[in-house]
């Protein structure tokens, strides 16, 4: 596996957090304002979505934080919809939390970013 790009390794250290998908975006633009943060979402997106597809993270909407615990995966065609959504992205203190928690297949990522 090739090394991970600057992108790639905020989504594994997100997850490994078990962020919120917001959390993403603020944490790449350093709390950038929402056009700074909207700019970004697609190159966020395209990695979830192709990371949870290979099994290296898995993406959760639940009441709280973390999202995992009692909260519901999401896969397929729903994890793609929620992940096109622009509020799917904005920062927000209220339900729903969709969060990011690294998969056991992650190892392999880890493998990369340590190099």
């Amino acid at each position: 596996m090739d090394r991970l790009s600057e992108e790639e390794e905020c989504v594994l250290i997100n997850a490994r957090e078990m962020s919120p998908l917001w959390s993403v975006v603020m944490d790449w633009t350093r709390g950038g304002d929402d056009a700074e943060c909207s700019a970004v979402v697609p190159v966020f997106a395209e990695i979830i979505g192709r990371w949870e597809r290979a099994g290296y993270v898995e993406v959760y909407q639940g009441d709280e934080w973390p999202a995992h615990e009692g909260g519901e995966r999401l896969t397929g065609d729903v994890l793609e919809d929620v992940l096109r959504s622009p509020s799917t992205w904005e920062y927000r203190e209220t339900p729903p939390v969709i969060g990011l928690l690294d998969a056991p297949g992650s190892s392999a990522l880890r493998s990369a970013w340590l190099g």
